[in-house]
């Protein structure tokens, strides 16, 4: 039984509220979209922990989740290389547009995952290649190739110290709620392309994540 750290953006959220300026219409705008999405078939688990299986394919392409291929929920074993593995979207998403600075939080939670079936892509002899930084072809072929595995642990391409991620590939591997949960804060320099976690005192380039 290990800890794995996830930070998200409850994005709706806030664009209803910037939308509106106003806590009611919000939450009515909330249950709006709410019932745009595809049913939630595991509200047994906290929407934090459930939202990565809610959705069907296509997705988006990720680094073990093929277009067509299964949900997964990516987590990192320690706080650092969340850090890390989010600024690296993050400023993917923003480093083209025409803004000068952004500030905001995000919400970081564990939750306890269940490592008993889990397979270590270190010790993989084509570990390399399938942690390629930009290209995903590799890990892509290693999921169609081992469908059976649902728990894979993985070094980050995006921490420097390449300390471990998990994809979880099937949602009974976690618990049903979070361990805890906090508000983390971000001040974003676009001209920088870097993003400074301010309750960690951690500025992160682009060019130590790309």
């Amino acid at each position: 039984m290990i800890e794995l750290v996830r930070i998200v953006e409850n994005q709706s959220v806030l664009s209803s509220y910037r939308a509106t300026q106003n806590e009611e219409r919000a939450l009515q705008l909330e249950l709006l979209i709410e019932t745009t999405k595809p049913e939630n078939n595991y509200s047994s688990w906290h929407s934090l922990i459930a939202t990565p299986f809610r959705y069907s394919p296509p997705h988006p392409e990720a680094r073990f989740r093929p277009p067509y291929g299964k949900n997964v929920f990516y987590g990192s074993f320690i706080e650092e290389t969340a850090l890390y593995e989010h600024a690296f979207h993050f400023i993917k998403q923003r480093r083209h547009l025409k803004i000068k600075t952004d500030t905001g939080v995000r919400t970081l939670f564990f939750v306890n995952t269940d490592t008993k079936i889990s397979i270590q892509i270190k010790n993989h002899p084509d570990c390399l290649v399938i942690m390629d930084k930009n290209n995903y072809t590799a890990s892509h072929q290693f999921v169609l190739a081992n469908s059976q595995k649902t728990f894979i642990i993985y070094p980050s391409c995006r921490d420097p110290k390449q300390r471990d991620n998990a994809a979880v590939l099937d949602i009974n591997h976690l618990e049903k709620n979070p361990k805890w949960e906090s508000t983390i804060r971000f001040f974003y320099d676009n001209q920088k392309e870097r993003i400074n976690w301010l309750d960690y005192s951690l500025h992160i380039d682009w060019n130590e994540v790309c």
